[in-house]
């Protein structure tokens, strides 16, 4: 893919040290593999790459039956039958640039941070983060620029325990990013994000990830991606069968032409308000804003609601998810970690109550915690509900 790497490169690629790498290449140049230049290597001319792919050696293994017993064979081309991913998750990647204040500005106002610090982020990587963390198979798919952030973004999302995931580059479009203000009084967050690469996904990028997408059985995606990529993606996941569920953040206008391919929507209350024009300040309007949604055609509505918990809504009965105490530190990723949660619990089999409940407790240990996508482990959930 690289046709040339530095040694530095492919120490941290592999995560070996430089010492290993010099010595894996003197071999490989001795098998006529490579060629080593100055401070690195590239490929040797006249080399088959593709006999040495995964596919090409897993073909190799099942000629001579070292694998026969272990994996289901395709009887009719003798293939490997592709093992379905739980969760296809289409979003964002970002890189978070933070800054942690006493008290957020004023407008004019310069504020000395008390500390500051870059990391992953977007809605779309930190969802299938917490998805992976909560024991899902994910398949991620997201698109990055060609820029000083996106080796960083490679090597977040290889750390993650995502399964798989589809990185797409763009030439001409930087890595998202955003700027996140943490004000340490009451450890709320105002953002701003600059999408980049992220609002230049294609239709034909999405066609080349559609095997991923019909394998799936539970589709996620967020609105900080292309918007006809978005529709597109779930129209090939709503036609194969897959359950669609969006978190319509940040809210678009547009919105209303995704929900026919809805079938479970998890809005926060301003979301909610924007989507139905009824203003959500308490428990009652929220129920007002829920019903509303539904008879858009959505069939589960679940609405988060901050401190004051979770309301769903489904098969025309209303469930309440008392919020639960926590040292709020830090709230931004809060609801990634909620999505992310509660589609892996959907994905085991439980019910939207036993996910919501159970994706309720994981967002209150991850706003514990500095960074959006610093998730906790899924372990320390039990202790938090038995609490």
């Amino acid at each position: 893919m690289h046709k040339q790497l530095s040694n530095q490169q492919l120490s941290r690629l592999l995560t070996v040290t430089a010492k290993t790498v010099r010595s894996d290449l003197a071999q490989l140049e001795q098998d006529g593999l490579v060629k080593r230049i100055h401070g690195g290597v590239c490929q040797s001319e006249g080399v088959d790459i593709k006999k040495y792919s995964l596919d090409a050696m897993l073909a190799q293994l099942i000629e001579h039956n070292l694998l026969s017993d272990t994996l289901g064979l395709d009887s009719t081309q003798g293939r490997l039958r592709k093992m379905k991913h739980n969760v296809f998750v289409l979003g964002s990647f970002n890189v978070d640039i933070v800054a942690n204040l006493e008290r957020f500005p004023q407008p004019g106002e310069t504020l000395h941070s008390s500390s500051s610090s870059i990391g992953a982020g977007g809605k779309g990587a930190n969802q299938a983060y917490a998805a992976a963390k909560n024991g899902a198979n994910i398949t991620f798919m997201t698109k990055i620029g060609t820029d000083q952030f996106s080796q960083f973004a490679r090597q977040h999302l290889s750390s993650t325990g995502i399964a798989n995931t589809i990185i797409v580059e763009s030439s001409t479009s930087p890595t998202g990013t955003a700027l996140i203000y943490v004000s340490e009084q009451a450890g709320e967050n105002m953002i701003a994000v600059n999408e980049g690469a992220n609002m230049t996904l294609t239709a034909d990028e999405v066609h080349a990830a559609k095997h991923h997408i019909i394998n799936a059985e539970l589709f996620l995606t967020q609105l900080e991606t292309n918007f006809d990529a978005i529709k597109l993606a779930m129209s090939i996941a709503k036609e194969s069968g897959a359950k669609v569920i969006l978190n319509p953040a940040p809210y678009h206008d547009r919105t209303p032409e995704l929900l026919p391919l809805v079938d479970m929507i998890t809005p926060n209350e301003t979301e909610a308000s924007l989507m139905t024009g009824i203003e959500v300040t308490d428990l009652e309007s929220a129920k007002q804003a829920a019903i509303a949604i539904h008879a858009l055609g959505v069939s589960s509505v679940v609405i988060t609601r901050g401190a004051d918990g979770v309301l769903l809504y489904e098969n025309g009965q209303f469930t309440q998810v008392d919020v639960l105490k926590s040292a709020v530190v830090d709230t931004t990723g809060a609801g990634d970690a909620f999505n992310g949660a509660l589609v892996a619990e959907l994905a085991k089999g439980s019910t939207l109550h036993e996910a919501a409940k159970y994706a309720n407790a994981y967002a209150s240990l991850a706003v514990e915690r500095l960074g959006a996508a610093n998730m906790p482990d899924a372990s320390l959930v039990a202790a938090r509900l038995n609490a």
